[in-house]
């Protein structure tokens, strides 16, 4: 039970971080991609992941699929020395750090120290302008619900979550093996085309 909740802590804490910091590096034209990226990668490793079920899915060789957590995160352990600090995260504690002008520097194939000063300028700008949003939240919102055309979208994206959360889908990811159980031969084969649908719906959207 604590190892489930160390690595659930671990998967929700990355899902949230992952896209932060690949916003903060990428320029302006690749983030949205790299936020899509993100959420297409996550939906690949749950099929990845059902997958490998089906070697490993037996009495004797269960150990071998859990110990693929471990082996991951050790991974990324010893990759994590090679990742870069947010400039944008560096610059909002120096405004004159030389690392995050030097990451920026390596990040964009920049050349020239005036190159360099614009971008770290777009970077203060959007720092600025994030921190003037978030004094201000109340406000936006209740300026979408006072507009008619906003008020429409908002509520709209409300029942979308909404809908997702009543609709039972993460049950059927959670359960997915129980509930094709006595309806086809093998339980995971239904798991995996779930997890298929999954990946090819997310990659239409």
């Amino acid at each position: 039970i604590v190892s489930r909740f160390i690595i659930g802590f671990a998967s929700g804490f990355s899902s949230v971080l992952v896209p932060i910091y690949l916003g903060e590096q990428a320029p302006p034209s690749l983030r949205g991609m790299l936020g899509t990226i993100t959420q297409f990668a996550l939906v690949v490793g749950i099929l990845v992941a059902d997958l490998f079920a089906f070697p490993f899915a037996e009495e004797g060789k269960w150990r071998v699929l859990f110990a693929v957590t471990p082996i991951v995160a050790i991974i990324q352990l010893l990759m994590s020395p090679f990742l870069l600090e947010s400039p944008r995260w560096l610059l909002g504690r120096d405004p004159k750090s030389l690392k995050a002008r030097y990451i920026i520097k390596s990040l964009r194939g920049l050349r020239y120290d005036h190159e360099v000063e614009t971008e770290v300028g777009h970077f203060m700008m959007g720092g600025a302008a994030q921190q003037q949003e978030q004094t201000s939240q109340l406000g936006v919102l209740s300026e979408m619900l006072r507009k008619r055309e906003t008020r429409i979208l908002l509520i709209s994206s409300f029942i979308l979550q909404m809908g997702q959360q009543f609709s039972g889908i993460n049950a059927v990811f959670y359960y997915s093996t129980s509930f094709f159980e006595g309806v086809i031969d093998n339980p995971l084969v239904g798991t995996t085309i779930v997890g298929a649908v999954n990946v090819v719906a997310k990659g239409l959207s």
